[in-house]
């Protein structure tokens, strides 16, 4: 969906909740991910990786395991072990390459519907750590058009669960039924209609 045809769903709402990654952000995470190079250079092939995200990414993202629990758990079922100068590493090119471009159309359109008299909020899987150091620091002129945030790692929750979704509601002050949903990925749209909202695959 467009840009324009975003907005003109946008119009039937009094709120629009963002995801962050895909939708604020530029999702790095493509067929040529630089971590699925680095991860063979250290072992573990692609489909070790995606095991790993699949296992264990909601855990680091809901503030259960740290960034270094989560690539350790998956170099361990790999048979393999990484360090802490390997880790350092990963977390540049995994966690750093999320904020590492910004989309502005977004941007634009946030303050278009911050102008119109639209409530916005993010609800976002994010791990404490990457809310904390990547988030905060380089998101501010997102941040500045909010009136909630709803992030997976600071309330030990994560989307598609039920009880984020009523959480988003209580903070953004509206029903469901007067909220779009914007994200990237089927399932936490599909979810979020499921609740009662409105939602779309931005």
């Amino acid at each position: 969906m467009s840009i324009c045809d975003i907005e003109k769903e946008c119009a039937a709402a009094d709120g629009i909740v963002f995801d962050f990654g895909g939708v604020i952000s530029v999702s790095p995470k493509t067929d040529d991910w630089p971590v699925y190079a680095y991860c063979a250079e250290l072992g573990i092939g692609r489909a070790a990786v995606d095991s790993g995200w699949a296992r264990y990414r909601n855990l680091w993202d809901g503030g259960i395991i740290s960034f270094a629990d989560y690539y350790g758990r998956t170099f361990a079922d790999a048979g393999h072990a990484v360090t802490p100068a390997q880790l350092e590493r990963l977390w540049e090119l995994d966690a750093v390459a999320w904020v590492r471009t910004l989309r502005t159309d977004t941007l634009d359109l946030m303050r278009r519907l911050k102008a119109s008299g639209k409530k916005l909020g993010v609800l976002s899987n994010m791990s404490p750590d990457f809310y904390e150091r990547l988030y905060v620091p380089r998101c501010a002129e997102y941040r500045v058009l909010l009136d909630a945030e709803v992030i997976s790692g600071l309330h030990k929750l994560h989307k598609p669960e039920e009880a984020i979704y009523r959480l988003a509601e209580q903070e953004m002050g509206l029903p469901p039924g007067r909220l779009l949903f914007l994200d990237d990925t089927e399932a936490n749209v599909a979810a979020a209609r499921s609740f009662g909202w409105r939602a779309e695959i931005y």
